[in-house]
């Protein structure tokens, strides 16, 4: 028998085990749902660690929005800040690709709703408008700013949006946040760079002619790539902006319909480096072919803007470094059209022909003065006797002085414009027959076509 050692404690033995009771549904239930709810939530993290390590690659928006697409599996749109569709992926390809009209009444309330709240909303599909489908709205904003929208859509057989979307969205909108705005940045640095070139090519700022091609390189122009420039000038308003909306729709309307122009913005309105769509000449004796100018002046047709605005257009250039030339003849142009009355119009310098001389006449008083000892007895016969002899010399100088030709344009007989030629030297001095004669007609019938066109235009 054995004796317990003085001074121990005397062995206890173990109650039997009890067994735990089964457990009842109700805990069965709510265990499998707490499961459930961990393992989503663990795909939700992992859905957000890979898109975050996406973003920190310096992805763009559009590539972003495809991995996110291919994350949760559905289809992902993003929008810019005017509710327009910039990129989307995922989804059935069958879907045609969305367009939403801002002039849908339920695009208008959804975009006032998000103003107003700033947070994720579930919009329900509605049948017949721009929101056919139903989708959940995430306003991608920092601060203040809007920078665009994300819209996670729904379709047939997606189940409604739950909180694990709510929270992938949430955070996937800050993710896409910081890129748009990294995009913003970059963008406005790239433009403020690239106008600070334009700025310094057509102002003069290189130091030679090695460096002035460099700069052109820099701004996408070949060597041998022409060029014209281009000038836009508001006349009588306070300094201009990239905030002026008139400036803002030409710089738009330019990097939508010829990206190929660099552009920069002065206080007095756009000064823009077109390059020469056409390119060269097919042979050295042939036009350079004017297609820069053709989508310049579609552009101009299109923004119809006000008389107090005037576009100048330059000659061809074929070297970088004769840009300052070209800035001189495209603000030459626009001194034309506000000299004249001709505001509100695209002036080419290359048709001007006779006018780059007169440009240089900075006294129209003085112009106007040559006119008249010219063809002012000729002018005023006309307004005696309700004769169109000043018309009649125009066309004629026209035709080359060919009475045939001069008759057939004014359609009259031969006999009557060597009549009105007679009457046309005898009232005014001239002979007709010499060059001198002809080309000092001719210059004042130039004037006097500008001085009647800016009276009329007044």
């Amino acid at each position: 028998m054995t004796r317990a050692r003085p001074g121990s404690r005397p062995m206890r033995l173990a109650p039997p085990a009890r067994e735990l009771p089964a457990p009842t549904s109700e805990l069965a239930e709510a265990l499998t749902g707490l499961s459930r709810q961990n393992s989503v939530y663990r795909r939700t993290i992992a859905v957000c660690d890979q898109l975050a390590d996406t973003a920190l690659k310096g992805v763009n928006p559009a590539e972003l929005t495809r991995v996110f697409a291919d994350l949760v599996g559905k289809r992902i749109v993003l929008m810019d800040p005017a509710f327009r569709s910039r990129a989307q992926s995922g989804g059935d390809g069958e879907l045609p690709d969305l367009t939403w009209d801002r002039g849908d009444p339920s695009v208008d309330r959804l975009l006032t709703a998000l103003r107003a709240q700033r947070r994720p909303l579930r919009v329900p599909s509605v049948p017949g408008s721009s929101l056919a489908l139903g989708c959940l709205v995430t306003p991608i904003v920092i601060g203040e700013d809007t920078l665009g929208y994300l819209l996670v859509l729904e379709e047939d057989g997606d189940a409604q949006p739950d909180d694990v979307d709510l929270l992938t969205a949430t955070y996937a909108a800050t993710l896409f946040a910081l890129t748009l705005a990294h995009e913003r940045t970059s963008t406005e640095l790239g433009l403020r760079y690239l106008r600070t070139i334009v700025d310094a090519l057509v102002s003069g700022l290189f130091l030679d002619a090695a460096d002035a091609r460099e700069r052109a390189r820099s701004l996408g122009l070949a060597d041998s790539a022409g060029y014209r420039i281009c000038v836009v000038r508001r006349h009588g308003a306070p300094p201009l902006g990239t905030g002026d909306r008139d400036v803002a729709a030409l710089l738009a309307c330019l990097d939508t319909r010829l990206p190929e122009a660099k552009a920069t913005v002065r206080d007095f309105g756009v000064v823009a480096i077109v390059p020469d769509l056409g390119g060269g000449s097919a042979a050295a004796t042939d036009p350079p072919t004017d297609g820069c100018a053709h989508v310049v002046r579609e552009i101009w047709q299109d923004l119809a803007f006000d008389s107090a605005w005037t576009c100048g257009l330059s000659d061809r250039l074929d070297r970088a470094e004769l840009a300052p030339l070209g800035f001189g003849q495209a603000e030459q142009a626009v001194e034309l059209g506000v000299r004249l009355g001709r505001g509100g119009q695209l002036i080419d310098y290359r048709n001007l022909g006779i006018y780059r001389l007169l440009l240089r006449i900075a006294d129209l008083g003085e112009l106007w003065r040559f006119a008249d000892e010219v063809l002012g007895p000729l002018i005023n016969y006309d307004a005696a006797h309700g004769g169109d002899l000043v018309t009649t010399l125009s066309v004629y100088l026209r035709n080359q002085s060919s009475p045939k030709q001069t008759a057939r344009a004014l359609r009259v007989h031969p006999n009557t414009v060597a009549y009105r030629a007679q009457r046309i030297e005898k009232i005014t001095g001239l002979d007709l027959t010499d060059a001198d004669d002809r080309l000092l007609a001719q210059v004042a019938l130039t004037i006097v076509a500008a001085h009647v066109g800016r009276a009329s235009s007044t």
